[in-house]
């Protein structure tokens, strides 16, 4: 390998590293919150764009969940009134699911609650380093996002 593929690698590890601790954190700091991380994941991705509807299939497929696993969290945030369901006018077996303002509260202030950790994570760093990292994470996000099937090696 050479220098940049040993940097490359490195970074795949970290990143695995990262994943594994704020996994770790997150299920202790959910043990207190009303949803689970799963939970808030799928209600956060509606705050995006709440005016937005989205079927099941799309939500499995964009938050790379298998759709039973997406059914019974979609189920789960249904029966807390955080998400609203109405039937396609050509499909009555598809279902358009939306975030409700109770969902929307609901997400807030989690992450309001949540803040505080967060603000514990970054307090030592400068605001310009924040600001780099996060372009950074933004555009790895993207790319990973737009290269879902690109898998070499396979």
């Amino acid at each position: 390998m050479d220098n940049r593929q040993q940097t490359e690698a490195r970074i795949v590890v970290v990143m695995g590293i990262l994943q594994q601790l704020m996994g770790t954190r997150q299920n202790k700091l959910f043990a207190r919150q009303p949803l689970t991380t799963s939970q808030f994941g799928v209600l956060n991705h509606f705050t995006h764009n709440p005016d937005r509807s989205w079927l099941i299939s799309e939500l499995a497929h964009v938050m790379e969940m298998n759709q039973p696993g997406i059914t019974k969290t979609v189920s789960v945030l249904l029966d807390k009134g955080l998400l609203h369901s109405s039937p396609d006018k050509d499909d009555g077996r598809k279902r358009h699911l939306k975030i409700t303002q109770q969902g929307l509260s609901t997400c807030k202030n989690i992450m309001m609650s949540l803040l505080p950790d967060i603000s514990h994570c970054f307090g030592d760093w400068q605001d310009g380093d924040l600001t780099a990292l996060n372009s950074q994470l933004e555009t790895l996000m993207k790319w990973f996002d737009n290269h879902r099937d690109d898998i070499k090696g396979l």
